[in-house]
């Protein structure tokens, strides 16, 4: 019994221990706990569902204000005095807004865009490219002994530059022929193994037909200025482009158009093999430009 009693009370010591070792650890963390507790607030921020810029009530009512959100009893007022003026907006004195706007912006770019003014020549030969665009023309050469011009829609570009003129009023078959048989000293024949122009070929020929341009129309810069973009690039310009230095007979020539590409620089209106039709593009950059004139000179003209 005695042995039976002595295990029960060191038994009962035991859990005693365990317990108080428990109470111990438990006032220890609450203790540890307690003197590291820190009390920390999280806010919102007050712009948290702000848009840094304005933005309208609603995209269907053009032109309504937007008022930021503001404190007090101003911001109140004047919040309310918008909603007022807003909740039926006059769309008679909107759309005469924008209109006007319009207006004004339409007139801006008409000013920058007419930094000169095109004299009635400039303006024949312009319209009448913009014509060439839409016609059935095919890039092609063909003797005409009986016109010069071409009788078909067939041409080279040389034909551009002659047809388009021609109806500007100004026969370059006619011209050319007179000023060759009056200077043959700047029209080497000799290269056509002759002494005697032909009038209905050599106007259409691309040599030639430079060194009329040289003699008697007003000779521009070749290079065109991208920062300047500068005045003397004007619509109805004439150029050419070379693609062989060794070969004058491959160079091409073209119009200069009134429309320009997205970097401002002026498109070139004409017809080569690879193109095969009269064509608007953006080469002036690209291609090498040996001959740049404008035709008639416009401090010759009575």
């Amino acid at each position: 019994m005695e042995k039976i009693k002595k295990i029960h009370v060191r038994k009962s010591q035991g859990f005693k221990i365990i317990v108080f070792t428990v109470i111990v650890l438990s006032a220890v963390q609450v203790w540890m706990l307690y003197s590291n507790y820190k009390d920390i607030i999280i806010k919102i921020p007050e712009d948290l569902f702000s848009y840094p810029k304005p933005v309208p009530v609603a995209e269907l009512i053009v032109n309504l204000p937007y008022v930021p959100p503001e404190t007090g009893e101003a911001a109140e007022e004047e919040a309310a005095a918008v909603t007022s003026t807003t909740d039926k907006p006059d769309l008679e004195n909107t759309v005469e807004t924008i209109v006007a706007e319009s207006v004004d912006t339409q007139e801006t770019a008409v000013e920058t865009a007419e930094a000169f003014v095109l004299s009635e020549v400039q303006k024949k030969i312009v319209l009448r490219l913009m014509e060439l665009l839409d016609e059935d023309i095919e890039y092609g050469y063909t003797v005409y002994p009986d016109t010069g011009y071409p009788s078909e829609n067939i041409w080279i570009s040389t034909d551009v530059i002659s047809m388009v003129l021609k109806d500007a009023g100004y026969d370059l078959m006619e011209l050319i022929y007179e000023d060759m048989l009056n200077h043959k000293e700047d029209y080497p024949l000799d290269i056509k193994n002759r002494n005697e122009p032909i009038k209905y070929i050599d106007f259409r020929d691309v040599f030639f037909q430079e060194k009329f341009f040289k003699r008697n129309a007003l000779e521009l810069e070749l290079e065109y200025n991208l920062d300047n973009k500068d005045i003397q690039w004007q619509p109805g310009d004439i150029v050419y482009f070379q693609f062989d230095p060794d070969n004058p007979y491959q160079d091409l020539g073209g119009f200069i158009s009134s429309r320009t590409s997205d970097r401002g620089v002026p498109l070139v209106i004409m017809i080569s093999k690879d193109l095969g039709k009269v064509s608007e593009i953006d080469k002036l950059l690209e291609y090498t430009v040996v001959g740049h004139f404008r035709y008639p000179n416009p401090y010759e003209e009575e």
